[in-house]
């Protein structure tokens, strides 16, 4: 029989955590009480491959659905040669720096206004829901400069609060 991986001990002690029945430096907790129930042993380094295995099954039923993702999923879709999540995420904090700048109200939404300034710059159509959908990369960059020039333009105050 094949002992316990160091990779499975890690995944029995992550699931453990997750579900609140690990106490550190206490060999008699949940965790161990459960190991035990399951395979009749005290220690994880005393099980095998198969056990191991057993004992994460039931961690595993017992936690239910998958754990969160530790990261955040993308919130700008990517296409192959096309803008980037950064590229959308540096147009999309300009956008919002001119919105704060605005002197007055917009009644157009900030994608609606993105649109106008990718169709008047950059003469491509571009929707609110998707507006880097038909831009491409180098494109992308271009939009970025054009955007960093409105800014620097724009009058009204800066984020800090003072005119400059």
């Amino acid at each position: 029989m094949a002992a316990i991986a160091t990779q499975q001990i890690r995944k029995i002690y992550a699931i453990g955590n997750a579900l609140g029945i690990v106490e550190r430096g206490n060999a008699e907790d949940s965790l161990h009480d459960l190991v035990s129930s399951i395979t009749g042993k005290d220690s994880l380094k005393a099980l095998t491959y198969a056990e191991a295995q057993a004992v994460i099954r039931d961690l595993e039923k017992r936690q239910g659905d998958a754990p969160p993702p530790r990261r955040r999923p993308k919130a700008h879709t990517e296409r192959p040669g096309g803008a980037t999540e950064g590229q959308q995420r540096k147009a999309w904090a300009l956008m919002y720096e001119l919105q704060r700048r605005d002197t007055a109200p917009s009644t157009a939404s900030l994608g609606e206004r993105l649109c106008g300034i990718i169709k008047k710059e950059l003469k491509v159509d571009a929707v609110p829901a998707q507006p880097f959908a038909w831009l491409e990369f180098q494109t992308c960059n271009k939009l970025i400069e054009v955007l960093k020039k409105y800014v620097a333009n724009v009058k009204g105050p800066p984020p800090g609060g003072d005119p400059e």
